[in-house]
Order: C-alpha cells, then sequence, then structure tokens
C-alpha cells in the first residue's frame, strides 16, 4: 500500500479554493475582458481638443458599439511643449473591421446638451487601403461636436456689437438709400431672372432621395476645412471687398454691360449649343492627341538644332545662292520626271508582274503524278522556289573534287542491253541513242503535254495566266526490237535535211568567225548565202513532216538567232 495513496485536501485549503475562483468570476464579470491578454486591434486618432471623452468611452459604427477608448493622451512637440491636440486609443472588435485609410471620426455627445461623449466611426470607402492595427487617423480627418456652451461664448459683446452695425447699415441701405426700391424695381423689371426659381429649388433637391441630406451633412466637411485654412479665408473676404468697391465704382458700366447681356446671351447661347455638340469629339481628339503632346517635348529638344540649322540654310544670303545654283537643274529635272514617265510605267508592270504571277506562280508546289504514294519511291515535289534553289545549290557543287565531300550531284555512265533512241534532232547528223540497264516505262511529262507557254508580248503579263506545271499522264515508251535497237531509225530523206541543216550551222559559225576578224563584208555574203540556204531548207522540212505524218515542228532560224 502506498503512503499517499489515501490522502485528502483539507477543510481550508478547500475553503482558499472558492475564496481565489468567487474573486476571479466576479472580476471577469465587472471587468469584461481577459487579464494579461492583447488588446487586439487597436486604432489610434488625433483630435483638435478631446473635451470630455475618457477611458471606457464607447466606439460606435452607426449607431453600434464596436469597442471603447482605451487610453487619451496630451499630444506634444519633440521638446516636450504642449499643442492644442490629444491622440485617442481605441481597442476595437473584429466586427469594427476592416477600417480603410480614409476613415473619419467624430466625437459626439450621448445626451442632448451635455454628458458623457462617444466616439462616431466612420469606417472608410471600400476602395482605399486597410488600416494596419496601431495606425494613425490624422487630425484632417477628425472633428468634434458644438457644445452648447460654445454656441453661447460666440455671441459675446464684441460679436454683438458688430451685429447690430451689420443690421443698422442694412436697414439704412433699404431706408436711406433706396434699397428697398431698388429690390422692388429689380423683382418688377426681371421677371425672366426669377422665372426659373421654383426649378432652382427643386433642383437642389436633388436627383435621389437624400441627396439634400447629404449636402447638408457634407456641408460639416466644408465648414471644417474653411476653419483649417482661415488665413486663406480672410484674404478671400478682403479680396471680395476689393471686386465690391471696383463694381460701386464703374456701375455705369456695369449698368451699361448689364443692357447688352441680353443681346450677348442671344448670340452665345447658338453659339455654347454648337460647341457643346462639338466637346465629344474633341474629348476623343484630346485623348487621342495626348501621348503625342506627352513625347512632343522630346521631339522638340531633337528637332531644335535641325530647326536652327534650316534657319541658317534659308536665310536671304544662303537662300539666294542656293537658287542661283538650282536655277539651271530645275528644267533639266522637269524634263527628266517628264521623260521618267514610261520608265515609271514599265516599273509599274514589272513589279504587279511579280506580285500577282511571279511570284503566285513560284509559291505553287510542283505536281507530281506519281509522288508520294505507298508503292512509289518519289516524295513529293516542293514549291517552285525551292526546288529552283535546290538545283542552284546542287551547280555550286558541281566543280568540287569527287570524295565523299564533293560535288552534290553526279553523272554515272553506264550501259544495258535496251538500246533506245528516243527522239531525232535537225541540229545532229546522227540519230540520239542510249543504252539502259532496263527498259523504259514511260515518259513524264509526255510529249503532248510539255508544250511551252504561249508566248504573247502583246498582252500585259501582269493579266497573263501563270505557266501550267501539270504533267498529265504519264507518255509511251520508245520501242525497241529484239536485239536491244529501237525501231525508231532516221529514213535517207532526215539525213539529207539533217545534212543540209548542219551545213547552214556551219556557214553561220564562219560568219562570226570572219565578224571577229573584221571581215564585215565577206561575213555578210556568207549569211546571206546561208539566209537562202535556210529558206529552201524550212520548205523541204515542212513537206517532210507532212508525208511522213510527223507533227509541225518550227526550227529556229540561225542566221537570225532564233528568229523567222
Amino acid at each position: 500500500m502506498r503512503p499517499n495513496q489515501n490522502r485528502r485536501f483539507s477543510n481550508f485549503q478547500i475553503g482558499l479554493i472558492a475564496v481565489v475562483l468567487t474573486f476571479i468570476g466576479f472580476y471577469l464579470a465587472f471587468t469584461k475582458s481577459i487579464p494579461f491578454a492583447g488588446h487586439g486591434y487597436q486604432l489610434k486618432a488625433v483630435v483638435q481638443d478631446a473635451e470630455n471623452i475618457r477611458a471606457k468611452s464607447p466606439v460606435r459604427i452607426s449607431g453600434v458599439d464596436v469597442g471603447e477608448v482605451s487610453d487619451v493622451q496630451h499630444v506634444t512637440d519633440a521638446n516636450g511643449n504642449g499643442e492644442d491636440a490629444a491622440v485617442v486609443t481605441m481597442d476595437l472588435k473584429d466586427t469594427a473591421l476592416p477600417v480603410r485609410q480614409d476613415a473619419t471620426l467624430q466625437l459626439r455627445p450621448r445626451l442632448f446638451l451635455e454628458g458623457n461623449l462617444f466616439v462616431d466611426l466612420h469606417p472608410g470607402s471600400p476602395s482605399a487601403p486597410e488600416l494596419h492595427s496601431g495606425s494613425v487617423i490624422p487630425e484632417t480627418q477628425t472633428s468634434s461636436s458644438v457644445q452648447f456652451d460654445q454656441v453661447l461664448t460666440s455671441l459675446q459683446a464684441p460679436v454683438r456689437q458688430d451685429l447690430q452695425i451689420v443690421l443698422k447699415e442694412f436697414g439704412g441701405a433699404l431706408d436711406k438709400y433706396g434699397g428697398a426700391k431698388g429690390f422692388q424695381e429689380s423683382f418688377r423689371t426681371s421677371p425672366a431672372a426669377y422665372e426659373y426659381t421654383s426649378q432652382v429649388n427643386q433642383a437642389l433637391l436633388g436627383r435621389q432621395p437624400g441627396d439634400l441630406a447629404g449636402f447638408v451633412s457634407n456641408l460639416d466637411v466644408v465648414a471644417r476645412e474653411l476653419n483649417t485654412n482661415s488665413s486663406a479665408l480672410q484674404g478671400l473676404i478682403t479680396n471680395f471687398n476689393t471686386v465690391s468697391g471696383d463694381f460701386a465704382a464703374h456701375q455705369a458700366s456695369l449698368r451699361d454691360a448689364i443692357i447688352e447681356l441680353p443681346k450677348a446671351l442671344a448670340v452665345g447661347r447658338p453659339a455654347l449649343f454648337h460647341l457643346n455638340q462639338d466637346f465629344p469629339a474633341l474629348r476623343a481628339f484630346a485623348r487621342e492627341a495626348l501621348p503625342g503632346v506627352k513625347s512632343a517635348n522630346q521631339a522638340l529638344d531633337y528637332a531644335n538644332p535641325w530647326i536652327g540649322q534650316l534657319r541658317q540654310l534659308i536665310s536671304q544670303n544662303e537662300l539666294r545662292g542656293l537658287v542661283d545654283d538650282l536655277r539651271p537643274t530645275v528644267p533639266d529635272l522637269a524634263a527628266l520626271s517628264n521623260d521618267s514617265l514610261p520608265f515609271l510605267e514599265q516599273s509599274r508592270a514589272l513589279a504587279s508582274c511579280f506580285n500577282n504571277v511571279v511570284i503566285p506562280w513560284s509559291n505553287t508546289p510542283i505536281p507530281n503524278v506519281n509522288g508520294g504514294g505507298d508503292s512509289d519511291s518519289d516524295p513529293p515535289a516542293e514549291k517552285v522556289y525551292l526546288e529552283t534553289a535546290y538545283g542552284f545549290s546542287g551547280v555550286a557543287g558541281e566543280s568540287r573534287s569527287g570524295d565523299a565531300n564533293g560535288q552534290e550531284f553526279r553523272v554515272l555512265g553506264g550501259g544495258g542491253s535496251n538500246t533506245i533512241a528516243p527522239f531525232t534532232t535537225p541540229d545532229l547528223s546522227g540519230q540520239v541513242t542510249g543504252v539502259a540497264p532496263f527498259a523504259f516505262l514511260g515518259s513524264q511529262p509526255a510529249k503532248q503535254s510539255s508544250a511551252k507557254t504561249p508566248f504573247r508580248p502583246d498582252v500585259p503579263c501582269e493579266t497573263q495566266d501563270p505557266p501550267d506545271l501539270h504533267a498529265g499522264a504519264i507518255g509511251p515508251a520508245p520501242e525497241t526490237s529484239s536485239s536491244g535497237r529501237s525501231s525508231t531509225y532516221m529514213s535517207p530523206d532526215l539525213k539529207a535535211l539533217v545534212q543540209r541543216y548542219a551545213n547552214i550551222l556551219k556557214q553561220v559559225s564562219d560568219a562570226k568567225q570572219l565578224q571577229g576578224a573584221g571581215s564585215q563584208n565577206a561575213a555578210k555574203q556568207l549569211l546571206d548565202r546561208a539566209g537562202t540556204l535556210f529558206s529552201g531548207w524550212t520548205k523541204d522540212w515542212a513537206a517532210f513532216q507532212k508525208a511522213n505524218g510527223v507533227a509541225p515542228t518550227v526550227v529556229p532560224n540561225p542566221v537570225t538567232g532564233g528568229k523567222r
């Protein structure tokens, strides 16, 4: 058995514990706060006059208690001297948050005549930033209510004496100087000025319910600002006195101006109406011109040196010499401008040809009849300008060495058992033949679909159709004999025509050599003879094609350089 197992508290200990718990309960009930706990959210405000505000005074938002005043301190400067202001510290509940930077507060009485004060807090607008705990509301955003004794103290003997003087002078102005008659005359002669008084009074009520109440409540803010700037208000009153004196000194001119005022209004109202209509466009123009105006200063800074040089250039001395120098040039420039019109037209046509025909055609993919299929190894062709560039890259490497890093393309000679003669040409005396390891399947493009685009120099290039790149069907393959020799052979008549055409080409070549040597007469005679021979040969060539059923083929004239 353990010795402390049955130990119990004595009656004295139990009673002491009960007394302590009762004391803590009464303390929490009366203070309504937990000791040693933080103050939570604290807010400070600087007021011009703390009046009777003291600790434990409530803080209200819209009549609801949201906290209480925890401390009121007198404001002192850096030297310890007192100032006419006080700092009020407030502990706020979470229900009072958030409090914004534009928050305002006022010390207001809890009773009508006199009594304890409370803090009337306005949290501020939702768009303003929030205030952190411990922030201070400046004096410009605080105010104090006017006490009844302050109203009575405003009517001291000097104030009452000044008020008596004002009333006396106002009565003299109405009675002694005919002011009452002047008011009567103004009411009688100015019905139009008072015609819309009821409308003005109706407008003062506002557009929405509560506008007038808001105006009255905001009047307190205006009065507080006027009180803060009392020196400026005094200057305003002094200047107003000066202006009123000037009006009195020039009352005759003012009377004439008032007489002319209806005429000015009759002219000014239409002008103001049209001006008001122009304001939206002017506002849009000003908005668009604002970036340019902002950057105009820097542009003018950069332009000032150029303007200075330009001013010197167009001065009388410099400009006169420049005009003298340009006087002979102006007629030539005018003639050049006139003569350049055909060139500009040709330039325009060339540019239009490139834009409308050449460039769109160069972006056209080259058709590939059998390319891209699953059973065909030929890749799809690229666009015209890409395929042209590929050819240039091959030509660029044509003259390099023959190693692995050499030419982009190579010519490989080979042989086979299939001897073919695809076509004949009058440029050669013999038939064009070749050998291949495999039999030809056909030709692409076919001969009938590979005709050149018609040459039409009489039609503008910009309106012509682009070249047709479609090859059509695959053409027939040349026939070969069992021995490997093509069945296409050159007949004796064709051989004779080819030989005659070769003799004409030789005479043209000899004539060019004579021209290079300076023998112009001999060269001319030789060319004339070759031209006569070519005319006879052309007739025989046409008869041969017609007799053998060959499609008509035009052979270029070697004497005229290809022209017929």
